[in-house]
């Protein structure tokens, strides 16, 4: 063990890494209300311009609700996996 795996082990450096890894599962909700609108806001959009009501906006709503928990599940994936 070297003068460069101390810093590695050091309480602020195990504070940090705690952390990032907060902010990155508290991401989470977030992408998952943006990837929502976006389908949802997509799938109006489509209903106002080409008079497909309601099924713009049920698409839109079906696709962003799958974009969510698509990444629902690549964040915590990748933050179960160390």
């Amino acid at each position: 063990m070297g003068l460069k795996d101390l810093g590695k082990n050091s309480p602020a450096a195990q504070r940090l890494q705690g952390l990032s890894g907060l902010a990155e599962v508290g991401s989470v909700g977030l992408s998952f209300v943006f990837a929502l609108l976006i389908g949802t806001v997509g799938g109006w959009w489509l209903d106002q311009h080409f008079g497909w009501k309601p099924w713009g906006f049920l698409t839109g709503l079906g696709l962003g609700l799958a974009a969510g928990v698509r990444n629902v599940y690549l964040v915590t994936k990748r933050y179960w996996k160390g």
